[in-house]
Formats: C-alpha cells, structure tokens, sequence
C-alpha cells in the first residue's frame, strides 16, 4: 500500500484507494438515501449495509493503519491547514463511522431492544451528515498532503 499511487499525485496507492473508496462509499449512502426516499426500503437496507460493511473495511484495513504508521517528527513541514483538517476528519469520521455502524445494526435489528428507536429518519440524517462530512474533509486532506 506504500507504493506510488495510481491517480497522478504523490500520494501512495493507500491513500488513492481510500480516496476512491470513500467517494464510491458517499455514492452508495446517497443512492441508498434515495431508494428510501422512493419507498423501496428493502434496497436501501441492502444498499447502506454494504456501504457502511465497505467504508468499516476501509477505515481499518487502510486509514487507521495508515495513520498508526505515521511518524510525526517526520511531519513537523506539513501545511498549517493539515494540523486542522486531519484532526477534523479522525473526529469527525469516527463520530460517523461509530453511529453509522449503530444506524445500520439497529436496520438490521441486531441491538438490543432497548437500544431500538421507532423513527429512523433522524438517525439517518445525522449518520448520512457525518458521513458525507467526514468525506469532504477527508478530500481536503487527499489535496492538502498529495497535490
């Protein structure tokens, strides 16, 4: 995974995959929002299934392992907005990674039952939010450290 990348910046074939991934993985919650916005809620738990079982693989099959490997007096020339930008996309993709598993457990009805809820929209909705947040940043930091 440290080898040289295949979209034309420095960044390591890692860093490319998880890019890629995490923009097909955005794709796939959004086309799964949209089946359930049309009724078809049976794909949609198929769909956000996957995608969450596929974004999980990435995180720690490449990113966290990736960041693990990382030796920070190696990177004290960084840009000033990768000290803000990475800190915020760890927060902010763990806050998503965490309750989006949750969401997708609980549509699946694998939690206990007093952890179920009976309206699923604004679970959601947060889970999607953070996901899609967490995406961007993640690009910003794709571009800040790679281009």
């Amino acid at each position: 995974m440290n080898g040289p990348g295949f979209l034309g910046t420095n960044a390591s074939l890692g860093a490319d995959i998880s890019l890629v991934g995490s923009i097909l993985v955005a794709i796939a919650f959004t086309i799964g929002a949209w089946l359930a916005i049309r009724g078809r809620y049976e794909a949609h738990r198929w769909v956000q299934t996957i995608a969450a079982i596929v974004n999980a693989l990435l995180v720690f099959g490449i990113m966290i392992p990736s960041l693990l490997a990382v030796d920070p007096a190696e990177n004290v020339d960084l840009p000033a907005s990768a000290f803000v930008a990475m800190p915020a996309h760890e927060f902010v993709g763990a806050a998503g990674l965490i309750f989006g598993l949750f969401v997708v457990l609980r549509g699946n009805e694998l939690v206990p039952a007093r952890l179920k809820f009976r309206n699923y929209k604004p679970y959601m909705r947060v889970a999607y939010g953070l996901y899609m947040a967490a995406t961007l940043i993640g690009i910003v930091v794709y571009v800040v450290l790679h281009t």
